[in-house]
């Protein structure tokens, strides 16, 4: 078997060190991640957990935080070391060698890295124009052997949601649906109401993006409680560290503040897709999510990509075919968006 990559992003400490930038004059666009940091200072008091004991296998205090933040019941909800896990655990779940999976790119890439590694094969259904999904394509793809169908909402890395319609009609299909809501906190739109009336639900949550933990990897699950409970039975036992833990029912508690900010990215946002329209050569999506994916027409996408870098700014480029003329840029702060906009208008 032939094992997939996925290319992640470097560290800024990598980046200034490659580049000859100070650490500090880096802006890093080029991940999705938070950055205000951890501006409440919820990762202060450390000592406050007993890192000599192992963290409670069946996440108790964390899951009756995430039934107070989300509204859902205890056993509907299960964490994992980020959703980076979970999609893991979910295709070792359902999928055997040979099982196929769908899903519709260009989208996030680690549906397909776990599914390839489980011995799956993966159906990628082509997005339209505009990014939508292909409905009735992805229903003519499906077969016996098709167990799982993955959408993320908003997609990354484009930025739009999936319909009622869409979701609906897929879940009629009866096969297992994982709707990925990584960015939930910036679309304010969720299906997990939904679970009440499908068993073949699931829905994928992060606390990377909104709370700005990405380094300490923590996601959840939300799905009716059989198959909450049967990750429950396959995930290791000790999956959340005690930091991990202990940071997001900090967050989760603070949630006001933390989503004071993540309005600040959503402007921010806004500014660079507003900035963007302004030019022929290049066309914005519109976004969902805490980035903008744009499209470079009459500009060579990677001397675009290479100048922002020789200024501190790295963003995210693509090999897919799909995209492969297009940059995502992440939501910065505002001191690192008027930066990004001065240099763009020189490129532009």
């Amino acid at each position: 078997m032939q094992i997939p990559s996925y290319e992640g992003v470097d560290p800024s400490l990598k980046l200034a060190a490659e580049s000859g930038i100070k650490p500090e004059n880096i802006i890093k666009l080029n991940a999705n991640e938070n950055p205000f940091g951890d501006s409440l200072g919820l990762g202060k008091n450390l000592s406050e957990i007993n890192i000599h004991e192992y963290p409670d296998p069946n996440q108790k205090l964390l899951r009756e935080s995430l039934a107070n933040y989300t509204g859902n019941k205890f056993d509907q909800l299960v964490a994992g070391s980020g959703s980076d896990e979970l999609i893991d655990i979910l295709i070792r779940i359902f999928l055997n060698e040979g099982d196929k999976l769908i899903d519709a790119k260009p989208t996030f890439g680690m549906y397909e890295f776990f599914a390839k590694i489980q011995g799956a094969e993966v159906i990628s259904v082509p997005r339209d124009k505009e990014f939508n999904i292909d409905l009735s394509m992805i229903l003519d793809q499906i077969d016996e052997k098709t167990k799982m169908i993955f959408l993320a909402s908003p997609n990354n890395p484009t930025g739009n949601l999936a319909s009622l319609n869409e979701i609906k009609t897929l879940l009629e299909t009866n096969l297992i649906v994982v709707v990925d809501e990584t960015y939930f906190e910036f679309s304010k739109f969720s299906y997990s109401n939904l679970i009440e009336d499908y068993e073949n639900l699931i829905i994928l949550r992060s606390f990377s993006k909104w709370a700005g933990l990405a380094g300490l990897r923590i996601g959840y699950a939300i799905s009716n409680s059989k198959l909450i409970e049967k990750i429950l039975l396959v995930k290791q036992p000790y999956n959340i560290n005690s930091a991990a833990e202990h940071v997001a029912i900090k967050a989760m508690k603070n949630k006001d503040d933390l989503l004071l900010k993540v309005r600040i990215l959503i402007e921010q946002k806004d500014k660079i897709y507003k900035f963007l329209t302004k030019y022929d050569s290049v066309t914005p999506y519109p976004s969902s999510a805490n980035f903008i994916l744009c499209d470079f027409l009459r500009i060579d996408v990677n001397d675009v990509f290479e100048k922002l870098a020789k200024n501190g700014i790295f963003v995210r480029k693509f090999s897919d075919k799909n995209i492969k003329n297009s940059l995502r840029i992440s939501a910065g702060t505002p001191d690192q968006t008027r930066k990004l906009l001065r240099v763009l208008e020189t490129i532009i």
